[in-house]
């Protein structure tokens, strides 16, 4: 068993007691249910199975023929659609809550402020503030969506009354813990991919036999990625003292878990060497998650080697 000393991290999620899955506008979403309750959880808690299982819905997704196909965009509209993706991402999130997208992408929040600036997502890629809020909210049913949402707007959605006070459980005072808000299913399809994707780099390059070359690309792609902002402090629970994270997303929170998993030097969420199948580690060593796949993985070794002896 991994049994070593760790640095302690905390932070607080929300999630409802359950979410359901809506169809609007030929997309389909993921969203609380109006009977749902709120809970809070610390995610650095459940670290290594939350990874895991995002990792899964990314290894799913990029493993399904229909992304084989090519294009990206398309073929996780097209995954959101199935029956085997909207079970995998629903039981993500009826087990850790939604994304926290809204807060996540965008690379500039004064459209919150100024209707007439738009909302920057990065790559080139801009929105309207009444496009983005209304792909986000469009489940509130009291919104005039002749225009963009004012601060009574944010306000109402947080669960907020006229004092500013909580009407209900704790950290519902962001917007994206309304039972209002609402994300695609492909968008939480397209983050997990985006993770698996930077587990399968990082793997790769860790692998001996990759050429010098070859890690020099792979130590390029994995440099280039940059955490979003994150508010850190520390704070002491249970007469340890830890580090506070206030994340705006769990999008934020999944990438620094990854991280940590990676830079730990104790790897404990892996992907099996032969099969790329996600699974944690009990031991630190262990590079297949199953005897069978070791045994596969010795064999194909074995014939390849018995095959460059032929040649």
């Amino acid at each position: 068993m991994i049994k070593e000393e760790r640095i302690e991290f905390t932070a607080k999620w929300c999630k409802y007691s359950k979410y359901i899955i809506e169809k609007n506008n030929d997309k389909y979403y993921i969203l609380p249910d109006k009977n749902a309750k709120p809970s809070t959880y610390d995610p650095f808690e459940v670290r290594n199975q939350i990874l895991k299982d995002l990792l899964v819905i990314g290894k799913e997704s990029v493993g399904n023929e229909i992304f084989k196909l090519g294009n990206k965009e398309l073929s996780t509209e097209a995954q959101s659609k199935m029956e085997k993706f909207q079970k995998l991402v629903l039981e993500f999130v009826n087990n850790y809550g939604l994304l926290g997208t809204f807060r996540y992408l965008p690379e500039n929040y004064d459209f919150m402020d100024n209707a007439d600036i738009p909302v920057v997502l990065g790559y080139n890629k801009v929105m309207t503030a009444k496009e983005f809020e209304k792909s986000y909210f469009w489940a509130d049913t009291k919104m005039d969506w002749s225009k963009t949402m004012k601060a009574n707007d944010y306000q109402r959605n947080a669960g907020l009354d006229d004092y500013f006070k909580q009407t209900e459980g704790d950290r519902l005072d962001d917007i994206i813990f309304s039972k209002n808000y609402a994300e695609t299913i492909s968008e939480i399809i397209d983050f997990a991919i985006s993770i698996y994707n930077r587990k399968l780099v990082i793997c790769a390059y860790l692998y001996d036999d990759v050429p010098d070359d070859i890690k020099e690309v792979y130590e390029s792609s994995i440099t280039s990625d940059t955490l979003k902002k994150t508010n850190i402090s520390y704070g002491i629970e249970n007469g340890q003292i830890k580090f506070k994270w206030n994340f705006m997303s769990l999008c934020a929170i999944l990438e620094t878990i990854l991280l940590l998993n990676e830079t730990s030097g104790r790897t404990e969420v892996k992907l099996c060497k032969h099969c790329g199948k996600p699974f944690i580690a009990e031991n630190i060593k262990a590079e297949y998650d199953t005897i069978q796949c070791r045994n596969r993985e010795n064999i194909n070794k074995s014939r390849k080697k018995k095959n460059n002896y032929i040649e």
